[in-house]
Order: structure tokens, then C-alpha cells, then sequence
């Protein structure tokens, strides 16, 4: 029998329990064992005590009860934010517990110190669910893929706002509107922030750039960073006639020696997979030198997608202990500047952009450029009364 422990028994780390008790002869089978139930939930760390669920005798609010306890051998963090989830986790390592989140904020801050306690302790810090949900994507990259160079991840990181993407396009619904529809959904939560102004893909992307390119790259070296929040239902009518759909992306290219890494709207050809992907799903597309592009693509969020992920952390954790990757952080200049950026660029503009073919819509002209530095770009357009701009994937 393995014992683990889950801090946090909200969506995430209910659906973590939901899975175990729903496929527990399959893991039990993947286990080396005949069927029999191999994984048990022995703690569950939560302010609140959950009366009348079948666990309700395995709350505790006192952390060092699982620190304690030798029989615990896997702690899975679905706590969410910074603190106390990175205090909690550090000291679940250096007792020797692997530990498995979904918490992308407290890995984009504190990955490269918890990988490193976890290799001095000898076990493992696993965070598959920290993007994506439950789309396999770092374990393909970090395995399936390590016969590549990785030259770019590009996609939609982020369900909410392609949710609200997809009503603005499909039904001709404003921001705001759609916003709300997806706040009484349950798919952004009553402060959106963090969604729509794009810091969830922010850590999301740093995640994989991070991987793809072997380097620690903090948030704060992403330039630019944009949400949702200015597109205009005029914008995604240019879109439409021009052929294309609006998608938030987060952005890590190979430029040379150095990476562009961003998240802002673009501009994705309608012919494309992730111009395609609508509502909450994610979509996300890894270039290798010798594979070129692949995509992933499946349900970004919601509690049993991201827990299949969590519990799939947790066999591996149990069943081979694999160590991290350790990397250093990027130097600085590594991360190009805004100004530095190779781009395509649509412009929507009150006057004409001369030498280019224009599409006019209500008196407005809609332009596409062709890939430049975005500095240049910006020079070549300050006299046509821009309205908007969108870089082009």
C-alpha cells in the first residue's frame, strides 16, 4: 500500500481522490500489483473539515502531521498561490516525499529550489499538471520528444479567455458580456485578473520555455505581456473577413542564441488547429528540429482533466522516482526585447498603410505586414492612426 497526502481539497485535490477511487484497480495494475487497491489517501490537509464526505476522518489542518508520518510517501500540492504551498512542499521534500502540484505559480517562482531539494533528497517534484490540465505536454517534452531541439512552443494556455475568444467570434458577444457568461459558467473566477490580463499563461509559458530551451526564465524577462481585455468586436470582424481567429498565445521561439518569449492576442490563420480549438480547450504546438510540428490538444482545466494529470504524477513518483532536471537561470539578454521581435503584425488603422494591400471594414483599413522587428514595425505605422495591432502567427 502507498500512502500519499493531499494539501488543498478544493476542485483540483477532490478530483485527485475521484480519480484514485474511480480507476484504482487500473493503478493498481500499472503498480505491479493484481487489481487490489494500492494507492490510499491518507491525509487531507484543508482549513475546512468536510462533514459527511467519505474522507472526513482524514482532514487535518496540522502540516507537520504528514511531514511525520514515514508511511506518507507522495504529498500532492493542489493548494494554489505562493504561500504557504512552497513552505509546505520544501519541507514534504526534505523529509523525503516526493511532492506533485498543479500550482503553476508556486513552479514558476520556485521550481529550480524545489528540483534541487528534491535531488538532494532523493525523491521527486513533479508538476505535469501545472499546464495544460490534463494534455500531457511536459512529460512529452521532457521525454517523448528529447531526440529534438526544441525551437518553439507556441498555443492557448489559457481556457477562459478562448472561452470568451470563441462567444466574441461565434456570437458576436462584447468582452464584458462574454466575461460574465464565463464567470456564471464557473470558468473565470469573480477577479479575473490573472486570466484575462494573461499572467496565467505568463507562468504557463515560462514553464515550457523553460524546458524547451534548458534555462530558469522568470516571468518578469517575458515581453510583452497582454490579455484580452482591449479586443473589440471590430477586431475580430477584420479577423473574419482576413481569414483569421483572435487567440491569446503564449509564445517561445529559438531567435539565434537568444528567445522571444511573450503572451499577447494574435492573429492565427483559420486554416491552422489552434485557430480551431474553441471554448475552454487548450491547444498547444512544439517544433523540433528533426519532428517539426506536433500539437497537443485537449482540456486545459477543470477538476478531473487536471487531477488525471496529478494522479498520473503520482504513479510515476511511486513507481520510479524520476529525478529532476536541474537548470540555471537565463542570463540576462537571453529573453529578446519587445522592439526585438521578428513579427508579422496586423494593423487596423483609421488611414491607409501605402505600399500595402489594405482591407477596409465601416471606413477602417485593416493591414497585414510582413515579418520585421517590431521596433521597425512601430516606426513604419506611427502616421497611419493606428487603432490596433495584433502580431500574426
Amino acid at each position: 500500500m502507498f500512502n500519499i497526502a493531499i494539501m488543498g481539497f478544493g476542485v483540483v485535490g477532490s478530483g485527485v481522490w475521484e480519480v484514485i477511487k474511480e480507476n484504482s484497480k487500473d493503478i493498481s495494475k500499472k503498480l505491479g500489483g493484481n487489481g487490489e487497491s494500492l494507492v490510499d489517501v491518507k491525509y487531507i490537509l484543508d482549513l475546512r473539515t468536510f462533514e459527511g464526505h467519505e474522507l472526513a476522518d482524514r482532514v487535518t489542518t496540522d502540516i507537520n502531521a504528514i511531514i511525520n508520518d514515514k508511511s506518507v510517501s507522495v504529498v500532492v500540492e493542489t493548494m494554489g498561490g505562493s504561500h504557504p504551498a512552497y513552505e509546505f512542499s520544501k519541507a514534504a521534500l526534505e523529509s523525503g516525499k516526493s511532492v506533485v502540484t498543479s500550482n503553476k505559480e508556486c513552479v514558476a517562482k520556485y521550481g529550480k529550489e524545489l528540483s534541487e531539494c528534491a535531488v538532494r533528497n532523493g525523491v521527486s517534484y513533479l508538476y505535469e499538471a501545472s499546464v495544460g490540465g490534463g494534455i500531457p505536454i511536459i512529460n512529452a517534452m521532457l521525454n517523448a520528444l528529447t531526440a529534438n531541439k526544441i525551437v518553439k512552443v507556441a498555443g492557448i494556455l489559457n481556457g477562459t479567455t478562448n472561452y470568451i475568444l470563441t462567444q466574441m467570434k461565434e456570437c458576436g458577444t462584447d468582452f464584458e458580456s462574454a466575461l460574465k457568461e464565463a464567470q456564471r459558467l464557473g470558468y473565470a473566477e469573480a477577479n479575473p485578473a490573472a486570466d484575462v490580463e494573461g499572467l496565467d499563461a505568463l507562468r504557463k509559458i515560462c514553464i515550457l520555455g523553460g524546458i524547451a530551451f534548458d534555462q530558469i526564465i522568470p516571468t518578469e524577462m517575458a515581453t510583452p505581456v497582454k490579455g484580452i481585455t482591449e479586443i473589440t468586436l471590430e477586431d475580430t470582424a477584420f479577423a473574419e473577413k482576413m481569414g483569421y481567429a483572435i487567440k491569446l498565445l503564449g509564445v517561445a521561439e529559438k531567435c539565434g542564441d537568444r528567445i522571444k518569449l511573450l503572451v499577447a492576442p494574435h492573429f492565427v490563420s483559420n486554416s491552422s488547429l489552434i485557430a480551431a480549438t474553441s471554448d475552454v480547450f487548450n491547444a498547444i504546438s512544439v517544433t523540433g528540429n528533426v519532428l517539426g510540428e506536433s500539437i497537443f490538444y485537449g482540456a486545459g482545466a477543470g477538476s478531473l482533466p487536471t487531477a488525471s494529470a496529478v494522479v498520473a504524477d503520482v504513479i510515476e513518483a511511486i513507481r520510479c522516482k524520476p529525478l529532476p532536471m536541474l537548470r540555471e537561470y537565463a542570463e540576462e539578454g537571453f529573453v529578446l526585447s519587445e522592439d526585438e521581435i521578428p513579427t508579422k503584425l496586423f494593423v487596423r488603422s483609421k488611414k491607409a498603410i501605402e505600399g500595402f494591400e489594405n482591407v477596409v471594414i465601416n471606413g477602417e483599413y485593416g493591414t497585414i505586414l510582413p515579418e520585421a522587428l517590431y521596433g521597425e514595425q512601430k516606426k513604419l505605422i506611427e502616421k497611419a492612426d493606428v487603432i490596433s495591432t495584433y502580431f500574426v502567427l
